[in-house]
């Protein structure tokens, strides 16, 4: 079959579902509605990761809107801060700002990351303790809090930067009309929280990642202040739904398997292959959108210039042509040399620079939690999931 053809789905298991089966059927699926072209193999997802052709997303999400002329003028700084995301930015602009951001990142080191992880997630657990209760609710704030703590917002901010990155976080899917309003709203008071701080550390740097930011320098460049407010609110928004997403994905893949669980306790070593597994085999995000840049032949469907691809990681990761026992959670796969890489964090220009820490967070809070061996109160079949850009279970109701 040259490619499948696929229809938009509102329901989130059910799209997974669809996604997969279309994957064992053809290369690629183009959603009917839209056009946009989804790319199922590893193979070609890699390569494609790769491909100069292929740009970072852009303004897409608000081009797709389909009455963005009718829209108030108060979306244009929603769209600009957007479009100046290392995701969406190309040209001279994001290797700058990409080696800038990598050396603010490098002098927060990993164990900070791991023990204010480890102390934020035994904090959030603990009224479940004896109690059950539901892990999701839990640790929603949880990735917020700890990115805070690391840029250096102040502890009282967290519950109002919580809100305002939840309803920031529909603009890195495809945008709705009826998300907007929220979304600009949230961003302004954000910025003017974020811009307050930048001009504290400017005056007293600080032992924090905003610090870090207004003080970083390569080859005798600096971020300017625009600069470091856009970073900062894509650091919180990103980990509050991509983070946080990731985190109910994996408790919900290992809540099912105890065996794992009790193995991930008696070899503390082993946690980060196990958790890496569960990335690869229930991912929060369907993969990586890209921007057609000139006119490209995929998989032997043709697109011009500005069309959308999805290079979905969601089936990559499952391809049987790659992965022995694909369906398998395999606790050591991730620790042989043979293992294909895990395309979740993107490759080249567009590799994700806080793949680092998001690891250290999701492992380290899964290590908090299945400490305490939870049991999951209900079926797994009956959980309802939820989705804003990424995708998570809208609860797991556990004792404790």
């Amino acid at each position: 079959m040259r490619h499948a053809m696929l229809h938009m789905e509102v329901d989130t298991r059910r799209r997974v579902e669809r996604l997969r089966d279309a994957a064992r059927a053809a290369r690629i699926g183009v959603i009917e509605e839209t056009g946009v072209v989804y790319v199922f193999r590893h193979d070609d997802v890699r390569r494609l990761l790769h491909d100069p052709r292929l740009t970072g997303v852009g303004v897409a999400p608000f081009d797709a809107l389909d009455a963005l002329d009718t829209l108030d003028t108060r979306i244009e700084p929603l769209r600009a801060w957007f479009g100046a995301l290392l995701c969406t930015t190309e040209r001279m602009t994001h290797p700058r700002n990409r080696h800038l951001v990598g050396t603010a990142l490098s002098a927060i080191s990993v164990e900070r990351i791991r023990c204010r992880t480890a102390v934020s997630a035994s904090a959030a657990i603990a009224p479940l303790l004896g109690n059950g209760g539901d892990l999701i609710t839990a640790l929603s704030t949880l990735p917020v809090a700890v990115m805070c703590d690391l840029l250096g917002i102040p502890a009282s901010l967290v519950p109002e930067c919580g809100t305002w990155v939840r309803d920031l976080a529909p603009v890195f899917g495809m945008l709705t009309s009826d998300q907007v309003a929220p979304a600009t709203e949230a961003l302004e008071p954000l910025m003017s929280c974020i811009t307050e701080i930048i001009g504290d550390r400017e005056r007293s740097p600080a032992d924090d990642l905003i610090s870090a930011l207004v003080h970083a320098e390569h080859d005798g460049q600096v971020l300017t202040r625009a600069e470091i407010i856009t970073i900062v609110v894509n650091l919180l928004a990103s980990g509050h739904d991509t983070t946080g997403s990731q985190i109910g994905c994996s408790l919900f893949t290992l809540l099912q398997r105890n065996d794992i669980v009790r193995l991930a306790i008696a070899e503390p070593d082993l946690l980060p292959s196990i958790v890496t597994e569960t990335i690869r085999l229930e991912p929060c995000a369907d993969g990586v959108t890209r921007t057609v840049a000139a006119p490209l032949d995929i998989c032997g469907v043709p697109r011009s210039a500005g069309s959308l691809v999805v290079l979905c990681t969601l089936t990559a990761h499952r391809d049987p042509a790659v992965w022995t026992a694909p369906d398998e959670l395999q606790p050591r796969r991730f620790m042989a040399a043979t293992t294909p890489e895990l395309l979740t964090f993107g490759f080249g220009a567009h590799h994700c620079l806080g793949a680092t820490l998001a690891r250290v967070a999701l492992t380290e809070t899964i290590r908090a939690t299945i400490a305490h061996m939870p049991i999951l109160m209900v079926d797994p079949t009956e959980i309802e999931w939820t989705t804003t850009d990424a995708r998570c279970p809208a609860r797991l109701p556990v004792m404790m």
